[in-house]
């Protein structure tokens, strides 16, 4: 995993360019390449994942690790749906071909 030091901000913002996201038997969540964690609850975890937006819906979810130096979150409980939200690349071949 490449880390890129964001200079752009004094905040010590990490910027990753490729994440990886492992899912065991729907109860224990790992994802790398986190940059920012956005919200966390019981039912829902947003975060932006290498540059793109993620939510992590689901029962009972719980963030076991945060390591934010190396970009790693491992999230426990029932997970029901994994998905990108605000894709910029999608959105911009949406409007291309529309």
């Amino acid at each position: 995993m490449e880390i890129l030091e964001n200079n752009e901000k004094n905040n010590n913002t990490k910027t990753f360019t490729s994440s990886e996201i492992r899912l065991s038997n729907r109860e224990l969540l790992n994802i790398t390449g986190v940059e920012k964690v956005y919200e966390s609850n019981n039912n829902k975890l947003q975060v932006r994942v290498a540059g793109v937006n993620m939510l992590v819906t689901g029962e009972n979810l719980n963030i076991v690790k945060l390591d934010v130096d190396s970009g790693v979150v491992e999230v426990s409980g029932l997970v029901n749906e994994i998905k990108y939200i605000g894709d910029s690349k999608s959105n911009f071949f949406k409007r291309l071909f529309k």
